[in-house]
């Protein structure tokens, strides 16, 4: 009797499985060692960041701060949307072959969207022409100086995401790939917001935004074969 096609999906799926050497670790406590490490990894980095620029720590929370409670409300959901985005990107599910593809989808096409409408169209920061008299630097308008911090921080993310979740990945890798380095982008991205005290709409554009949707297209392309077990 022929097999119907989810059969044969499940087929070579197991036969994928059984065909690939075990791993040293469980896919569990690498996706836990993961969760423990990245958070760290953003606060040392935009620590040092801060003070070697600013002179002081976290100076995108409190320079030229238009709003104390937007801003912290903005933190929050901030917080919220990294948290999620990691959590349901690694998220094995109760079969072991993580979300579906319409969720993967979800994460890699709202996660840049989202922190857009929470960053860009409602500033938290003045913007004011006189950088240097503010934070006693110049801020580049094009965000070259969050670019790389957001690098800095996304880069070695991706890396410790998709080796938690290495060969765990059966279906839709190239989504759960994007969803991944949508994550990754996300991180970065909390990471120049605590970082930057700029509120103008380019530097916004470019400095933070646009880091996060390179990483969801280089998780997307890259990591895809990774991922397959």
């Amino acid at each position: 009797m022929a097999m119907t096609p989810p059969e044969r999906l499940y087929a070579r799926i197991r036969a994928a499985v059984e065909a690939t050497p075990a791993a040293t670790m469980r896919t569990r406590t690498r996706i836990l060692v993961a969760l423990a490490i990245v958070p760290l990894l953003m606060i040392v980095v935009v620590s040092i960041a801060s003070e070697v620029v600013y002179g002081e720590p976290a100076a995108g929370l409190h320079i030229d701060v238009l709003s104390v409670v937007a801003m912290l409300a903005t933190v929050v959901l901030l917080a919220a949307l990294v948290v999620a985005s990691t959590f349901f990107a690694l998220w094995q599910g109760r079969t072991g072959l993580g979300i579906g593809s319409l969720s993967l989808m979800s994460i890699a096409a709202l996660v840049v969207p989202v922190y857009a409408a929470l960053t860009v169209l409602r500033p938290l920061h003045s913007g004011a022409a006189d950088d240097v008299a503010l934070t006693g630097v110049a801020i580049s308008p094009w965000g070259l100086r969050c670019l790389f911090v957001a690098t800095v921080v996304s880069v070695p993310v991706l890396a410790i995401l998709a080796a938690a979740v290495r060969r765990a990945a059966a279906v839709s890798s190239k989504l759960r790939g994007a969803a991944l380095g949508a994550a990754a982008g996300a991180w970065g991205g909390f990471a120049v917001f605590v970082f930057c005290p700029s509120g103008s709409l380019q530097h916004l554009l470019v400095g933070h935004v646009l880091p996060i949707a390179i990483f969801t297209l280089v998780g997307a392309v890259a990591l895809s074969r990774l991922l397959q077990p």
